[in-house]
């Protein structure tokens, strides 16, 4: 199996032990991602926005980072960026970079724009004078991808708690803070990594305070890998190749390219089925809509396991499809519904 839980992600090796071996080529670290839906005034009936900051500590940049206030519809584009003018993006240079700052602390920092301290279960991140959040980690979620999702790249996906506060008022949210290790020979960065997946990215904590966690990612190449790890709490991690998606595709309306959004969704997997369900779109995590990225698409919304829908007391998801054209998704047995 290309995927094994494992001990929370603590970030301080350079290489994880887990990837220390030859058909990981000892990857080391290249991205450090950390992202997640926060709810405004800590209320999850509220909308969520979405967070994600991504992080090339290898050259010493960032990608982007943004607070994304998502579509309003699930065929909608992002509407606004909190702080757009203030956020640290591309250009923004990196003072400190990623590296150890006392025992037991790495981090990096762009003065007065990032601030990022990684500990052995919890993380820091603040974002200008408008965001400051801990993520803590959870404990017997933690996933170790040997290039499954990313070919060449072996990730550490670390599902965790947020909370803090933006714009002065509390917020709290669910979602992960990962790293990213490339193998040693490849050149170009994670930029050389062929991207075509459907990635689905869920978390909740049921009403009974269990925790529970989805990851799915599904190749849309040929010869690409498909796994899904499912946990809750009380209960073995399911980690399983052995996976179908249901879902109707929809064409995205603002593009004419034949790039497709899913808005439902079922996994079915062991002898469970889990149920997402789409409400809010968004083209990309920047101040303008990825109109010119072909192919990507993404969705935000709720979930649930099993057959009886219920509500979570706080919730995350993420759903990312590339290479999702009408055409590539026929050849692997999607419908386009519209």
């Amino acid at each position: 199996m290309y995927i094994e839980k494992g001990p929370v992600n603590n970030l301080i090796e350079c290489t994880p032990p887990q990837f220390d071996n030859a058909y990981d080529d000892h990857a080391k670290v290249v991205l450090l991602d950390h992202y997640g839906t926060l709810f405004p005034d800590a209320d999850p009936d509220k909308k969520p926005y979405l967070y994600f900051r991504h992080t090339d500590v290898a050259n010493n940049k960032y990608r982007f980072g943004n607070i994304v206030e998502l579509g309003d519809g699930p065929l909608d584009v992002q509407k606004s960026i909190l702080h757009a003018d203030e956020s640290a993006q591309s250009d923004t240079i990196i003072d400190l970079p990623y590296g150890k700052i006392e025992d037991g602390v790495i981090g990096f920092e762009s003065k007065g724009k990032v601030c990022a301290r990684y500990y052995k279960d919890f993380i820091t991140i603040k974002e200008g004078d408008y965001l400051d959040l801990t993520a803590y980690a959870w404990d017997g979620f933690t996933l170790y991808d040997h290039q499954s999702t990313y070919q060449n790249c072996s990730a550490v996906f670390q599902p965790c708690t947020y909370m803090g506060t933006m714009d002065g008022r509390p917020v709290i949210g669910l979602g992960s803070y990962d790293r990213l290790c490339m193998k040693s020979h490849i050149s170009g960065g994670f930029g050389s990594v062929p991207l075509a997946y459907i990635a689905i990215s869920l978390m909740g904590i049921r009403e009974d305070g269990r925790r529970e966690y989805c990851f799915a990612s599904l190749g849309l190449s040929e010869g690409a890998r498909s796994m899904l790890a499912y946990k809750i709490d009380g209960e073995e991690t399911i980690i399983t190749d052995k996976v179908e998606m249901e879902a109707d595709w929809m064409h995205l309306p603002y593009v004419d390219d034949g790039t497709c959004v899913f808005k439902d969704a079922i996994l079915r997997f062991a002898d469970k089925e889990v149920h997402f369900e789409g409400k809010w779109g968004t083209k990309g995590f920047l101040k303008k809509p990825r109109i010119e990225k072909h192919g990507q698409s993404q969705m935000f919304g709720t979930w649930y396991e099993g057959k009886t829908p219920y509500k979570h007391r706080l919730y995350y998801t993420f759903t990312e499809s590339m290479e999702a054209f009408d055409e590539n998704l026929k050849r692997f047995g999607f419908d386009i519904v519209d």
